[in-house]
């Protein structure tokens, strides 16, 4: 019998168990317990921070996006890519075994123009610009804010949007507190989790250890991943706190059948908050990143290959915050020392560059009746990639509680290669959008957006030339409160791009994506998760066969007033369809697993 099907034999009668369950549970809320649905799931008061002035839904211009840790455990996701997949205005071009790379666009953007950050500490690699998403355990997240859109005012190089993943704080109320977790699936896909917290007097702490291993879902597609992640937080006496965290990864992984790739990857970052007046407070942070990767190609004419990179930053930001009655001013520096080494592949010898880049930025958030402004601008001496200014400048206007228009625009750039010169891309990006939650049931978001970049290094004719490409479209979300505790949701994007001399529309450009989401949960027994995707992808060598449809099961058992054990299930890609960018990268067909979480 093979893998998958000898799997699916065991799943089966775990998710069957769990689907009856399902038709047996009573509704835990009424009909009239969640007649509406607020903004950004948490109403006004909740403070994105994203754009590094953190202010409330009602007064965030920018298109952002939030993912709560409730709404990632249901997807009972392993990394960053397995979250990442379900948001509206988002493409992945990779869809493989968990733990491997996988290319983020928003938008449409190239994966180089996305900023990736875990606790405001940029991951993506000095060479190419590439964040490798595959290596951030689910487990460790608390939160992720998407900024979908320039934001080079707030973040530098950020030309597409940021993705930026906070982590979990140590558990207040208990001097200990912990989960063990542990799944089984196709092709031995294993994954083993076990974190503690707690918080004794002042410190907090929060432990974290992984390990993700799989055979391949997809030829060569193999996958083994190790992280270690811990966090301190210590409250000061008189007032403030300051906050240690450190995430280190190892990985081996294959890409297709001529690459595979290995690495490890240290992030670190010592945070302060100090509040020195009513009005006023300091943030500063010191910070570092450091990567080695080594990339192993065969198949080539030449014979084997091997290619290293090293890369090392290390920095820190400051920023002081000043709140009024109405106005937000918050105005930063942010330096890092960059330093990258690059050997062997099919230019032989060493290449190394540093630099010292320093940003300084101020952001202003100004309201006045049912409208804010928020005004900003950045200034960056980026080192190899020039001299960069990024204003940008948003308004929101309240129709009612719970309801609001945006309007953004703002010029951004990417430092996209250390290999080609001058490789800075730049954009204009403009925003306007409609955000409500009055109608009864019902949240609905919509909208508009105008990316205008130039300087957009191509190959596609042959030799590498630059291009300006325009990409223009809008996204449509909606999602429903829960009705006997069901809800739907649903999300949409459509990007028209056009650029080169003929105006044509650039190949490799997501055209259409939908995404569709069925979620059942009842607090005390069952959760359930349908989720659908399907992108249609303007390319002569992929595929966009069908709506790739995966489901989540969970059952929770109440042991006692501080333990429980949940039984869960996951079968994605439930028909097996194709939908790809490149067929040497092709997504993985059908695959299931099972797993049991211990939470004491």
């Amino acid at each position: 019998m093979p893998a998958a099907l000898s799997v699916l034999a065991t799943v089966k009668p775990v998710l069957l168990t769990v689907a009856l369950s399902l038709l047996t549970v009573a509704p835990a809320w009424s009909d009239d317990d969640l007649s509406s649905v607020q903004l950004f799931n948490g109403g006004e008061t909740e403070l994105v921070s994203a754009s590094r002035s953190p202010r409330p839904a009602s007064q965030t211009a920018e298109n952002i996006t939030v993912i709560t840790a409730e709404e990632i455990a249901a997807l009972n996701a392993h990394t960053l890519p397995d979250i990442l997949y379900a948001v509206t205005g988002i493409q992945l071009e990779i869809n493989g075994t968990p733990g491997t790379n996988t290319n983020i666009e928003i938008q449409g953007s190239d994966f180089d123009h996305v900023l990736v950050l875990i606790d405001n500490v940029p991951i993506n690699s000095l060479a190419d610009n590439f964040p490798d998403p595959g290596s951030i355990p689910a487990q460790i997240i608390e939160r992720i804010e998407i900024v979908k859109g320039a934001a080079s005012s707030s973040w530098g190089s950020a030309l597409g949007g940021v993705v930026n993943v906070i982590t979990k704080m140590p558990q207040q109320d208990r001097v200990i507190d912990g989960t063990v977790s542990g799944s089984f699936g196709t092709r031995e896909t294993v994954d083993g989790r076990a974190e503690a917290s707690g918080t004794v007097d002042r410190l907090g702490y929060y432990l974290y250890g992984g390990k993700l291993r799989s055979d391949g879902l997809s030829p060569n597609n193999r996958s083994d991943l190790k992280n270690l992640y811990g966090k301190l937080h210590y409250e000061l006496p008189v007032r403030g706190a300051l906050t240690l965290s450190t995430l280190y990864t190892t990985k081996e992984s294959g890409l297709n059948a001529n690459i595979s790739d290995q690495k490890h990857e240290l992030v670190s970052s010592l945070a302060l908050q100090l509040p020195l007046e009513n009005r006023l407070t300091l943030d500063a942070s010191l910070r570092t990143h450091q990567n080695d990767m080594e990339m192993f190609i065969v198949g080539l004419p030449v014979g084997p290959l091997t290619a290293t990179e090293k890369d090392r930053s290390s920095g820190g930001s400051m920023k002081l915050s000043w709140l009024g009655e109405s106005q937000l001013v918050v105005a930063g520096v942010d330096y890092d020392h960059v330093k990258v080494g690059l050997r062997g592949g099919l230019f032989p010898g060493e290449i190394s560059e540093a630099a010292n880049r320093i940003g300084l930025y101020v952001n202003d958030t100004i309201t006045a009746g049912n409208f804010a402004i928020t005004p900003s601008a950045r200034f960056d001496w980026t080192g190899f990639g020039g001299n960069r200014f990024s204003p940008s400048f948003g308004i929101t206007y309240a129709l009612s509680e719970n309801s609001l228009l945006r309007g953004y625009t703002a010029r951004g750039y990417s430092l996209t290669s250390l290999n080609r010169a001058d490789s800075t891309e730049k954009v204009w990006t403009s925003q306007l959008g409609f955000e409500s939650g009055e109608i009864p049931y019902l949240w609905l978001k919509a909208t508009l957006f105008r990316n205008d970049t130039w300087d957009v290094l191509s190959n596609e004719s042959g030799a590498i030339v630059k291009e300006r490409q325009l990409k223009q479209g809008g996204e449509l979300e909606l999602r429903t409160a829960p009705v006997f505790n069901t809800s739907l949701s649903t999300g949409y994007t459509f990007i028209h791009a056009s650029g080169g001399n003929d105006g044509a529309a650039p190949q490799y450009m997501p055209e259409h994506t939908l995404k569709l989401g069925l979620r059942y949960r009842d607090p005390s027994q069952l959760q359930a998760q349908l989720t659908g995707y399907y992108i249609d992808w303007n390319t002569p060598t992929g595929r966009s066969g069908g709506i790739l449809w995966d489901l989540h099961l969970g059952r929770t058992f109440e042991l006692s007033d501080s333990g429980s054990v949940e039984i869960f299930g996951s079968l994605r890609n439930i028909f097996d369809n194709k939908q790809y960018l490149f067929a040497l990268y092709k997504n993985t067909g059908r695959w299931a697993e099972v797993g049991v979480r211990c939470h004491f």
